[in-house]
C-alpha cells in the first residue's frame, strides 16, 4: 500500500510540474482592448521621414505600453549610396509590398485598412481607434542574449479572452534595433534629437529579423477559442551583422503580434531585450589605412587599419578581417594593448580579380580577450569601400540580362554623378524579353539630375578574334509622364586604353513608348514597348576596349529603362523583320516544345536565333513539334519561311 501511495504522489507530482512548466506566467487572462502595432515604411533618403519618425515616437510616448513600433526600410528610398547604411531585410521588402506603399513615410496601424500603408498625418486616428476596440487575445514576450554566445532566447505568450473570428491566426515575432548611426535625408529638421553632433541620424526600431518559424507573415495558431493558451520559445544565435549593418546586442528590442490572417493585428506587444549588466564590455574603435585603387585594372589590394583601444580594460586579443568580394581574410592580434593604445594592422598584399563593383572591407571585433569582454559600440568597428573594376580581356561576348539586383560579371554602374538609377524586379514581365527585371533610371526634376550622367560600364572585350562584325545592343523604354520635359539621351562610347579617353559612337534621343496610369507612379514598360538599338563596334578589333551606355537624363520627365545590353551580333538582324510576336506559336513560353498555328508551315525549314541573334538551332518543321528541350532558358526568335517569331524557353 506504500508503495502504491508513493507511486500515486510521484505520478502527481510530475503532473504539477509539467502543468507549472506550462502555465501562464506574465501574459493577462483579463479581456483587454488591441494594442497597437505600427510598421513604419521609411527609409535614408526620404527627406520627410524623421516628422515620420517622430510622429510615431509621440504616438508612443502618449500611450505607454500600448503602442509598439518596427520601421521597415524598403523602397527607392531606402537604397543606400557608397558608404551608407543599408537597412533593409528580404522580409521588410515583402510586408512594404503587401501594405501597397504608393509614397514614404507611410504606415500600417495593426494592416487594418485596404491598403494597410497610410499617411502619416493617419497614424494617430487610427491608433486610437484601435486601442478602443477590445482585443479576443492577449500577447506577452520577454527576450535576453547571451554575449559569449550571441544567443537570443524569446518567449511569447498567447492568452485567447474570447473567440478569434478565425479558427486560424498568425504570430509574428520581429527583432528591431534601436541607435542605428548613419546618413538620413530631412527637409526641416523634424525630429532633431535623434541628430549626432557631426550630423549623423540615430535611425530606431529597425526591423532586422523575422524569426517566427512561419516566416515573415508569421506561424499559424490553430487553437483560438476562449481560453486557449499558446506558449512559443525561440533559441536564436545573431549574426555578427546583418547586410553589413552591426548588430548590437544591448540595442535590441522583441515585438510579438497576433494576426487574423496576413493582415489585421489583433495585438501585441514589444519589449527591450535583457542582458547581464554586469558583463564587461568595451569598445575597440577602427581606422582605415588602405589605400583604395585608383585605376580601373588591378591585381592586388593591400588592406591595412589602425584600431585603437577605448575601453578601460587591457586588451590581450582580437580578430579583425578584411574582406575583398565577400573573400574574408582573419587577423588575430595578440599582445598587450591598455586604454588608448593603438596597434597597426596590415594584411599585406592579397591578391584579387575584379569583374565589376568590388567592395572592400574591414572589420571587427570578434574573440576580444577569448571572449572575455564585448564590444557594444558598432559605429567604429568597420570600413568599407566601393569601386569598379575590371580583368584584362575579360570576354569576347556580353550579355547582360537583369533579373536580379546582383549585377552580371564584367558589369559595373558608376553612380559618381547621378545615383538615381537601380535594378527594379516584378512579378509580371517589365524586361525587354519578358523577363522580370531591368535597370530604371529615374528622371523627375525633383532629383535635380538634369545633364547628369548615369554610366553603365562593361569590361573589358577582346574582339579581336571575332571574325564577323561585332555590336553593342540594347533595349529602352521611356516615358516623359506629361512632366513636358527635354528627352533624356543614350550615348554608347569606347575606350581603348583602360578608361583614361573615351570616344563616342552613337547616341540616341529617346521617343517615348509609354506612359504611367497616373502622374504619381512610374511607368512600367511592357515587353512590346522597348525599342532596340544597335552600334557598331567592328573598327575595335585590334585592341580590347571598355565600353559604356551612358544615360543623360532631359530637364523633366519619369522613367527611362535600358535593359538586355549584348556584345555580340546585331539584335536588328531579327528583331527589325519581326511580323509576328507571342501568338502564331504555342505554348509559349515553353519548356520543351512549340508548334505553330498556322499549319502551312509544315516542312518548312527553320532557324532559331538566340538574344543576340546567333543560330543555336536549325532544321525542317516535319510533324509541328519542334524540341527546344536542349536550349538554355531564355528569350529566342524562330524564323520559318518568311515569319519570324519569339518565344520564351523556360
Amino acid at each position: 500500500m506504500k508503495v502504491f501511495m508513493k507511486k500515486i504522489l510521484l505520478i502527481l507530482a510530475i503532473f504539477l510540474v509539467a502543468n507549472i512548466v506550462n502555465a501562464q506566467q506574465w501574459v493577462s487572462k483579463q479581456p483587454q482592448n488591441r494594442n497597437v502595432v505600427l510598421e513604419e515604411f521609411t527609409g535614408i533618403h526620404c527627406g520627410y521621414c524623421p516628422d515620420g519618425h517622430k510622429r510615431a515616437n509621440d504616438l508612443v510616448a502618449a500611450n505607454p505600453g500600448r503602442v509598439f513600433l518596427i520601421n521597415v526600410h524598403a523602397g527607392g528610398y531606402a537604397v543606400p549610396a557608397a558608404g551608407e547604411p543599408d537597412l533593409r531585410t528580404p522580409e521588410g521588402t515583402a510586408i512594404d509590398a503587401a501594405a501597397q506603399v504608393s509614397g514614404y513615410p507611410a504606415g500600417s496601424v495593426n494592416r487594418s485598412t485596404t491598403p494597410w500603408a497610410k499617411d502619416r498625418g493617419q497614424w494617430a486616428s487610427l491608433a486610437t481607434g484601435i486601442m478602443n476596440q477590445a482585443s479576443p487575445v492577449n500577447v506577452f514576450v520577454k527576450s535576453s542574449v547571451d554575449f559569449a554566445k550571441r544567443e537570443l532566447t524569446t518567449e511569447v505568450e498567447v492568452y485567447y479572452t474570447g473567440n478569434s473570428p478565425k479558427s486560424t491566426n498568425y504570430l509574428t515575432v520581429v527583432l528591431t534595433q534601436d541607435t542605428m548611426i548613419g546618413y538620413q535625408s530631412d527637409y526641416n529638421n523634424y525630429n532633431p534629437t535623434n541628430w549626432t553632433k557631426d550630423k549623423k541620424y540615430y535611425h530606431n526600431h529597425v526591423l532586422r529579423q523575422v524569426f517566427s518559424s512561419g516566416g515573415t507573415f508569421g506561424e499559424a495558431i490553430t487553437t483560438t477559442t476562449a481560453n486557449s493558451f499558446i506558449t512559443k520559445k525561440y533559441t536564436t544565435i545573431l549574426p555578427d551583422d546583418i547586410t553589413e549593418e552591426f548588430l548590437a546586442l544591448n540595442h535590441l528590442n522583441v515585438v510579438a503580434f497576433v494576426s487574423e490572417g496576413q493582415n489585421n493585428i489583433y495585438s501585441g506587444f514589444g519589449t527591450e531585450v535583457e542582458y547581464d549588466t554586469q558583463i564587461k564590455y568595451g569598445d575597440l574603435g577602427l581606422r582605415n589605412l588602405t589605400v583604395p585603387p585608383t585605376e580601373l585594372f588591378f591585381t592586388k589590394i593591400s588592406p591595412k587599419a589602425e584600431i585603437t583601444n577605448n575601453s578601460g580594460k587591457t586588451v590581450t586579443s582580437f580578430d579583425v578581417f578584411a574582406v575583398f568580394n565577400d573573400i574574408s581574410n582573419k587577423k588575430t592580434f595578440s599582445g598587450s594593448l591598455a586604454n588608448g593604445e593603438k596597434t597597426t594592422i596590415d594584411w599585406g598584399e592579397i591578391t584579387c580579380i575584379p569583374t565589376g563593383v568590388y567592395s572592400i572591407k574591414i572589420k571587427g571585433f570578434s574573440n576580444i580577450n577569448n571572449n572575455e569582454f564585448f564590444d557594444m559600440e558598432g559605429s567604429n568597428n568597420k570600413y568599407k569601400y566601393s569601386g569598379i573594376g575590371f580583368t584584362s580581356k575579360a570576354f569576347t561576348e556580353f550579355s547582360g540580362g537583369f533579373n536580379s539586383t546582383t549585377l552580371p560579371p564584367h558589369c559595373a554602374f558608376d553612380q559618381s554623378k547621378n545615383t538615381a538609377f537601380r535594378v527594379v524586379t516584378s512579378t509580371s514581365n517589365i524586361g525587354a524579353l519578358s523577363t522580370k527585371g531591368t535597370i530604371q533610371f529615374s528622371l523627375h526634376s525633383s532629383w535635380n539630375l538634369s545633364g547628369k550622367p548615369a554610366d553603365i560600364l562593361i569590361g573589358e572585350a577582346d574582339l579581336s578574334t571575332k571574325e564577323e562584325k561585332t555590336f553593342l545592343n540594347y533595349y529602352y523604354a521611356y516615358s516623359d509622364g506629361s512632366r513636358n520635359g527635354t528627352a533624356p539621351k543614350i550615348i554608347v562610347s569606347v575606350s581603348d586604353d583602360k578608361g583614361n579617353s573615351w570616344v563616342d559612337l552613337s547616341t540616341t534621343t529617346c521617343i517615348q513608348t509609354g506612359n504611367p496610369p497616373n502622374a504619381n507612379t512610374y511607368y512600367v514598360p511592357t515587353t512590346s514597348q522597348y525599342k532596340t538599338i544597335s552600334t557598331d563596334l567592328s573598327e575595335f578589333k585590334e585592341s580590347p576596349i571598355l565600353i559604356r551606355v551612358r544615360s543623360i537624363p532631359g530637364t523633366d520627365g519619369n522613367a527611362l529603362y535600358i535593359d538586355e545590353i549584348t556584345v555580340g551580333k546585331a539584335t536588328t538582324d531579327v528583331k527589325d523583320n519581326l511580323q509576328s510576336e507571342n501568338f502564331s506559336l504555342y505554348p509559349n513560353p515553353s519548356t520543351d516544345a512549340i508548334s505553330f498555328i498556322n499549319l502551312n508551315l509544315i516542312g518548312m525549314d527553320y532557324s532559331i536565333y538566340s538574344a543576340i541573334g546567333e543560330i543555336v538551332a536549325a532544321g525542317k518543321n516535319l510533324n509541328n513539334n519542334i524540341n527546344i528541350s536542349k536550349l538554355e532558358p531564355g528569350a529566342y526568335y524562330i524564323k520559318i519561311n518568311t515569319e519570324i517569331m519569339k518565344f520564351i524557353k523556360h
